[in-house]
C-alpha cells in the first residue's frame, strides 16, 4: 500500500508516498547487518548478504503497515544460539527505526519481532545452504 507525505509550497503540491516494498526491503537490509540473527524467514545473512540485498527474496518474512506518518513492523527471524536475543531484538529495533525515519522521513512506531528458532551458525548453513554449498564444491573440482 502507498502512502503519502505532503509537501506545500506556495502554489505548488507535492505528494511523495512509499510502496510497502521499499519498508520491507530497509527493513531487510537492516536485519541482515545485525549480529545474532542469522536467517529471515529462509533467507542466509552471514556470508551471503550481499546476494539477497539485490534480490526481492530480502523481504519474505516482513510484513508492514504503512500509514501516512507512521509504520508498523512484524518479522520472523532465526538466531543465533547463545546470543542475548533481548539484546539483539533492542539493537534491531533501534536500527531499523534510524533506518526508516533517515530514508523516507516516517515513524516506527511497532515492531513484533517472532524468533522461531536459534541455532548455531553451522546448523543454520547445513539447514538451509547444503545442497548450495555442496553444489559450488563440486563446480570447484
Amino acid at each position: 500500500m502507498a502512502e503519502e507525505v505532503q509537501v506545500k509550497s506556495g502554489e505548488l503540491k507535492a505528494k511523495l508516498t512509499f510502496d510497502d516494498v521499499v519498508i520491507k526491503k530497509i527493513v531487510g537490509v537492516v536485519i541482515s547487518d545485525i549480529e545474532g540473527i542469522l536467517g529471515l524467514s529462509g533467507n542466509l545473512f552471514t556470508d551471503f548478504a550481499d546476494r539477497f540485498r539485490d534480490n526481492e527474496d530480502l523481504t519474505k518474512g516482513i510484513d508492514v503497515e504503512v500509514g501516512t506518518k507512521q509504520v508498523a513492523v512484524d518479522v520472523s527471524v532465526i538466531c543465533k544460539y547463545d546470543v542475548d536475543i533481548s539484546a539483539v531484538f533492542d539493537v534491531t529495533v533501534e536500527k531499523a527505526k534510524e533506518a526508516i525515519r533517515y530514508m523516507t522521513g516516517l515513524d516506527l512506531v511497532e515492531f513484533n519481532m517472532n524468533v522461531g528458532d536459534v541455532m548455531t551458525k553451522e546448523q543454520y548453513l547445513e539447514k538451509y545452504r547444503g545442497k548450495d554449498a555442496s553444489d559450488s564444491n563440486n563446480g570447484g573440482n
